[in-house]
């Protein structure tokens, strides 16, 4: 036998602690695996959160925007005739008209940001809640199969249930 082969059989673990191994990592995997999908849950709805926000912002600052320019539109109009009073009073009356309609269509924006908002919300929280599930039996799962391979379980039983049978005497002792 060469000695890289040799050196291969002594570094290759026996078949019964492969498979613990195996066992105990396909567990720990799968746990750790529901950690990262809730973590992608969560940092999904800090993403939509923040384009949503982007969104509203960056219509809400042209929309200001545009409103600071009518508005200048107008005082230079009314700046250039100020004796032409029927023209003065109708171009003012279309502003107040055209500023009623930006602002109903700034509510507007308001309460569909709001209904994205509220449905990512839901379907977040839905995730989560089957995240957090997936996360607790697959944490149980690696709970019972650390207690089974776990050669400590069976001193910890004989300990506890000494330590009951112990309690039990002193409590008919006491009696």
């Amino acid at each position: 036998m060469t000695e890289s082969k040799a050196s291969a059989a002594k570094s290759k673990p026996s078949s019964k602690s492969t498979k613990a191994e195996s066992g105990m990592s396909l567990e720990v995997q799968s746990y750790i695996d529901t950690l990262i999908e809730n973590q992608k849950i969560v940092s999904g709805a800090f993403k939509s959160a923040r384009d949503r926000g982007v969104r509203f912002g960056d219509s809400l600052g042209k929309r200001i925007a545009d409103n600071q320019a009518q508005a200048l539109g107008l005082s230079k109009k009314l700046a250039a005739n100020p004796k032409d009073y029927q023209g003065n009073i109708g171009a003012l009356l279309e502003s107040l008209t055209q500023s009623q309609a930006e602002a109903f269509e700034v509510f507007k924006a308001m309460v569909s940001e709001q209904r994205d908002m509220s449905d990512s919300f839901n379907s977040t929280a839905k995730s989560l809640f089957e995240g957090t599930r997936n996360s607790s039996k697959a944490a149980l799962s690696l709970y019972r199969s650390w207690g089974v391979q776990n050669p400590m379980t069976e001193l910890v039983k004989k300990s506890v249930a000494s330590a009951t049978e112990a309690a039990e005497k002193m409590a008919k002792a006491v009696a």
